[in-house]
């Protein structure tokens, strides 16, 4: 087992405090001594990195983490002393030469979490960073990630996806508990972006769940985007067979070889795939109930779902524009459109989503609305016809 000495420990938490140095007058020969005292204490550890690496045996992993830490709350002192404790050390004449001290401190440590992190990567990336290093590296994201936004940019990605995974980053990136495996990520998943050409969005999109990027935004933004593609389907058999379609082009991507996100246990693959199988039972329980609820009506001719000659589309805009005349009643509209969608089939659909008849009497298309201004001038022709309403306005 590596141990940090107690001399070490001690050295850094109170013999290099600002309180302590501040007041003091340090000698060249002091400052060499700190030196001396560092260099000597690193050398130690280092060769006691070296026996870990090549002893194997089961604990290695958690000795080795343990270390890891222990340096990084070393350093972390350090660093305090040198940002939060600066107008204290400045009081001393020899400030710049306890600064330099300070920073070649931190450096000292760094260059050990660097070996370790060589020597036991994979342990060494559930690390965090040093404060003292930490601003730098996410900096060196920072710039990568806008290196690969204006390539995105300028392959005129949709604007709604590209800001999704740069929002995405950002906030991870901005976390407190930032690791080594988040950076390891993120850097490699950039320079991918870097290298690949995107002929389109639904490329970029099948990229990144490829490559696992599984973070809330884009969790979320892909069950957005498809229930969207859900509603906008009539039928709850076409909503059935969209999402067998999304799962099928979904296994085919989670059989490509891409990256593995560090910070979920699940692939982002798995999520969505729940989230379409939950959607599929819903859909389909729908789907059985109102067959069961058809059966039903059967025996009572006077309930049965009557035909409408629209399609969805018209259909819903024609709700809509009967509820926006005062005919039906503006409330309760989910219930309304559910009502609709039970009671009433088109020529193609069978079984009405009312979630689509709902969306698509406000979502509306020119055509559609062109259609249905035609059939209800070709209605008030009838009236004039038959009434002799021509001249009445």
């Amino acid at each position: 087992m590596v141990n940090i000495s107690v001399h070490l420990q001690k050295f850094v938490r109170e013999s290099l405090h600002p309180t302590k140095v501040s007041g003091q007058d340090i000698s060249a020969y002091e400052f060499e001594k700190w030196d001396t005292f560092i260099s000597n204490e690193v050398l130690r550890i280092r060769d006691d990195i070296l026996g870990i690496y090549l002893i194997s045996g089961r604990g290695k992993g958690k000795d080795v983490l343990a270390l890891a830490e222990g340096i990084i709350d070393l350093s972390n002192q350090i660093n305090h002393y040198l940002t939060r404790y600066r107008k204290l050390w400045r009081a001393n004449r020899s400030w710049p030469e306890i600064k330099s001290h300070y920073i070649t401190t931190c450096q000292e440590f760094e260059d050990l979490l660097n070996l370790l992190y060589k020597r036991f990567p994979t342990v060494c990336s559930k690390s965090g960073y040093t404060d003292f290093i930490i601003g730098h590296v996410k900096q060196k994201i920072k710039n990568l990630l806008n290196e690969a936004m204006r390539k995105l940019t300028g392959e005129k990605i949709d604007h709604e996806s590209a800001a999704i995974f740069e929002k995405g980053i950002r906030n991870l990136v901005n976390q407190d508990n930032f690791r080594r495996k988040d950076d390891n990520y993120l850097c490699r998943l950039m320079n991918l972006v870097l290298k690949t050409d995107f002929s389109n969005t639904d490329n970029f999109f099948d990229f990144l769940i490829i490559n696992d990027f599984n973070l809330p935004e884009f969790f979320l933004f892909c069950v957005e985007k498809w229930s969207n593609k859900l509603m906008d389907q009539d039928g709850l058999l076409d909503q059935q067979r969209l999402i067998l379609d999304i799962k099928t082009a979904l296994f085919d991507l989670s059989i490509k070889r891409g990256m593995k996100s560090p910070w979920s246990k699940n692939r982002l693959y798995n999520e969505l795939n729940e989230f379409l199988s939950e959607r599929y039972s819903i859909i389909k329980e729908r789907i059985i109930n109102a067959r069961e609820s058809l059966g039903n009506e059967q025996l009572n001719s006077k309930r049965k779902k009557v035909l409408i000659n629209f399609s969805v589309a018209q259909f819903g805009l024609f709700i809509r524009l009967q509820i926006e005349k005062g005919i039906l009643a503006n409330e309760h509209i989910g219930e309304l459109f559910a009502f609709f969608a039970r009671n009433f089939y088109t020529p193609n659909t069978e079984f009405i989503s009312a979630e689509s008849l709902q969306k698509k009497s406000t979502d509306v298309e020119h055509a559609t609305a062109r259609k249905l201004k035609a059939l209800l001038i070709s209605m008030l022709n009838w009236l004039n016809t038959n009434y002799n309403l021509s001249n009445y306005n």
